[in-house]
């Protein structure tokens, strides 16, 4: 640290800079103090998590300016985004945030450089040799010559009002997350900089993620720590206690606050529908000409595109942040995601009552981290236990199967930025799981399978395979399921370009704690079994299974001929199933039961699957999956799809007394079912004659009609 005569003499210049990038100093730093300037540079380690010293909150009231050294490591340093906010805000004060602060970007590109305004402001390329870092020296030098005080001397901003009253006030356990505070004030940025950064309008940003995982906590610490980039207000609305697709709970809700605020205000507001209140707060921002931040807290899944308009800012003074589980809502405002803590983080917030005391409490405070997937309220709730009990009884007892840690407590709304005093492992599910909706038995399998993931082929496998479930219902169900859960915050997909999808750790826990029909996900658990145990489906996880390293006796692959005779015995079998259907044998006006039709029909469908998994993915270069293929989803699908639950409800409706033929005879869309019926046997002759082809032998001898 370059020293000075006199420690109340201001500095001219604070060094911030990661650690890590210690040695990128070392050509500018000297030609900064060969130009006479006072230089800070602590060159003592101010790792994460340690509170920022004294001396280094002094050193940079004292200083001119801050030059950082913004390297792709900068903002993942909790130091780092500290002192960055810090001459940020003192600029901010003086009407430019960008006054205090210089960049030195050794990087190729500026993207990782928040905020916005930062990456085309006064940058300056990382100096190689000794030439340039004068030069560069030189400027800095000019710069510090328009500046007469030190950021200390600002004059302090003015508090923020905040409404409705009373202000939120954070966590004073709130851990990390400063680079995502960036993100958002970037994204309530953007329209400052378009040049710089042409995607997204701004003013508009949501925070997206799972309960528990800090959401509005981390808009809380925004709003505390930018406040002064919003003189204006901070205007807080809470929709906590509105359910998914409820519009007018959210609009009651809303209006409410919304007309508390304008009585603060002085304005008018009563017996008024709330676009024309929010038109009466537009004027009333307009003419106090001061930006504000309008924060909804707690959005609800399912809202209509015109009530989500309603809850934007009602003028362009107003950045609005959002906070929601779901993720249907991108086109309403540029999304950033809340992922789990990083484990630094992680291992400061679960340690913050106490230390471990020895190795072996270090060791199960690191092992908890993982077992609670870096959840920071789940990270917090056990914290609290381990201030009176060891990390390692508290690990046992977080995997006791009676006793379950996490609902030991619950949050008040007024701690912590919790909503209610429900515990956690309960709050972490949307609603109470029922014996047979598909969203909630894709959430089952989904928790079976946790941590791996599971991608859109096995879900439905599975789904098809037990009660109530179609196999040709089995692609829509699924998809409508991942849709709910979505909406939910319930899952993450893997990838944007994948079809698979995966829970964090604790629903899982909390599905397995939670769910009363445990026969349920024991049929589900057996199903997923069976398909994985498929050896056609060994692609269907979320990740590639990773390959030996060694194979003593490799198995032989499968000769041409081999593969032929294996098609043909499958083309033979599938060609059994079809002769003997009714879909290729004519049915009669009188003949038969409807239902025992769709039963039999049923039975090929899955027939007709499985024996194309047996062939597996040696026959992808033959005729067979082609065939199947228009077997399965060209005829069977679409007709089993339509009838099965028009029949369904006709048998729903039998009168007590009546026998299920008689009732089935009497239904008025029996003729046009049969009609339809007799549509499919020309396509499914048509599809046995190929299967005698590829088989060899021919067993339907005569022709249609």
């Amino acid at each position: 640290m370059s020293r000075q005569d006199s420690e109340t003499d201001p500095w001219d210049v604070f060094v911030s800079y990661s650690r890590s990038d210690a040695k990128l100093l070392e050509q500018f730093v000297p030609a900064l103090i060969d130009q006479g300037l006072r230089v800070f540079v602590d060159d003592t380690a101010v790792d994460d998590f340690v509170s920022i010293t004294a001396t280094i909150t002094r050193a940079l009231a004292q200083s001119k300016i801050l030059l950082s050294v913004y390297s792709a490591e900068y903002p993942r340093r909790r130091a780092c985004q500290w002192e960055l906010t810090y001459a940020y805000l003192s600029g901010q004060r003086e009407g430019d945030p960008r006054r205090r602060i210089l960049v030195i970007n050794p990087e190729a590109t500026s993207g990782h450089v928040h905020p916005v305004e930062l990456r085309d402001s006064r940058h300056g390329p990382l100096p190689r040799d000794t030439q340039s870092a004068r030069r560069l020296a030189a400027r800095v030098s000019a710069y510090l010559a328009t500046l007469d005080t030190p950021m200390g001397e600002t004059a302090p901003a003015p508090p923020v009002a905040w409404l409705p009253a009373p202000s939120r006030t954070g966590s004073r356990r709130f851990t990390g997350r400063l680079a995502e505070q960036w993100r958002v004030h970037t994204a309530l940025h953007r329209h400052r900089a378009p040049l710089v950064t042409p995607t997204g309008d701004g003013r508009t940003a949501q925070l997206r993620g799972m309960p528990g995982i800090g959401k509005s906590l981390l808009a809380q610490e925004y709003a505390l720590r930018f406040g002064p980039s919003f003189p204006g207000g901070i205007f807080w609305f809470d929709l906590h206690s509105c359910h998914a697709n409820a519009s007018s709970d959210v609009l009651d809700a809303y209006a409410e606050q919304v007309s508390t605020v304008m009585s603060a205000l002085g304005i008018e507001s009563r017996h008024a529908p709330l676009p024309h209140l929010l038109s009466r707060l537009a004027v009333a921002f307009g003419e106090r000409n001061a930006p504000c931040l309008w924060v909804v807290d707690g959005v609800p899944d399912g809202l209509p595109p015109d009530l989500l308009e309603l809850l934007r800012g009602p003028h362009l003074l107003a950045a609005t942040l959002v906070t929601t589980r779901s993720q249907r809502y991108t086109a309403f405002a540029e999304p950033i995601d809340l992922t789990p803590l990083p484990d630094a983080d992680a291992y400061h917030l679960i340690t913050s009552r106490r230390e471990p005391q020895n190795l072996d409490e270090q060791t199960a405070a690191h092992a908890l981290i993982h077992d609670l997937g870096g959840h920071p309220q789940a990270l917090d709730i056990v914290a609290e236990r381990s201030a009176t009990d060891s990390f390692t009884h508290v690990r046992s007892r977080l995997h006791n199967s009676t006793t379950d840690v996490l609902s030991l407590w619950g949050r008040p709304s007024s701690s912590d930025g919790g909503r209610t005093g429900k515990p956690l492992t309960a709050a972490l599910l949307a609603r109470p799981l029922s014996s047979r909706a598909p969203a909630d038995d894709v959430l089952r399998l989904l928790a079976i399978a946790c941590p791996a993931a599971l991608d859109q082929s096995a879900l439905e496998h599975s789904l098809a395979a037990v009660e109530p479930y179609g196999p040709w219902e089995a692609t829509h169900h699924v998809g409508e399921a991942i849709d709910i859960l979505l909406g939910e915050g319930a899952v993450q997909q893997t990838s944007l370009d994948s079809r698979s999808w995966t829970v964090h750790p604790l629903l899982a826990r909390a599905v397995h704690r939670h769910d009363s029909d445990t026969a349920r996900q024991e049929d589900l658990r057996r199903a997923l079994l069976q398909t994985l145990a498929n050896p056609a489906y060994g692609h269907i996880l979320g990740h590639a299974p990773s390959a030996p390293a060694r194979q003593e006796h490799p198995v032989p692959r499968r000769t041409a001929s081999s593969r032929s005779q294996a098609e043909r015995n499958a083309a033979f079998d599938l060609q059994v199933e079809l002769v003997t259907r009714v879909g290729v044998q004519p049915l009669g006006p009188d003949q038969g039961s409807l239902r025992e039709t769709l039963t039999s029909l049923h039975f090929m469908f899955s027939a007709a699957r499985e024996i194309l998994h047996r062939v597996g993915a040696d026959s992808a270069e033959t005729a067979l999956p082609r065939i199947v293929s228009a077997l399965v989803n060209d005829q069977l699908r679409p007709f089993l799809a339509t009838w099965h639950s028009a029949l369904h409800v006709h048998e729903a409706a039998c009168p007590e007394g009546m026998s299920s033929i008689e009732h089935e005879r009497r239904w008025d869309r029996s003729g046009e079912m049969r009609t339809s019926l007799a549509g499919l046997r020309e396509p499914l002759t048509a599809i046995t004659n190929e299967l005698a082809e590829l088989s060899g032998s021919r067993l339907l001898t005569s022709t249609l009609d």
